[in-house]
């Protein structure tokens, strides 16, 4: 092996090494500071006067990491919402009743339109479809 060769070789293999563990102390430093700004937002005031209800700061806000963006509005707004709670029953079925059950208070036309059986029409326009995409 040329003595050229083996200093390129060489020359890699250190570049891969360095690069490896910058990387690695890369990632240390993002997450140190991504924790000292957790930190600082979290002792930090509102100093924005707004008629919509304050955020509350609790013990678990500040055990708790949330994902940190630039937009320190953004980062409260996420932060009130992880702490709401409201979010843990986006999949409960919603509590609705129909309308189609109860039309005694509702104009005649209206009740009419409500109940009348639309399945014509439907027919109608998956026709026209099929005609239309020519299937």
């Amino acid at each position: 092996m040329k003595l050229s060769l083996f200093k390129k070789v060489i020359r890699e293999v250190v570049r891969e090494e360095i690069e490896y563990s910058l990387a690695g102390l890369r990632k240390e430093l993002k997450e140190v500071l991504v924790s000292k700004i957790n930190d600082e937002i979290l002792n930090e005031t509102p100093s924005v006067t707004t008629t919509a209800k304050p955020i509350q700061k609790t013990v678990t806000e500040s055990k708790q990491r949330v994902p940190m963006t630039k937009d320190s509005i953004l980062n409260d707004l996420l932060k009130e919402t992880a702490n709401s709670g409201e979010w843990q029953n986006i999949n409960k079925e919603s509590e609705t009743t129909s309308v189609m059950d109860n039309t005694e208070n509702l104009p005649d036309h209206l009740a009419d339109a409500l109940n009348k059986d639309y399945s014509a029409v439907m027919k109608a326009v998956d026709k026209k479809a099929k005609f239309k995409n020519g299937i």
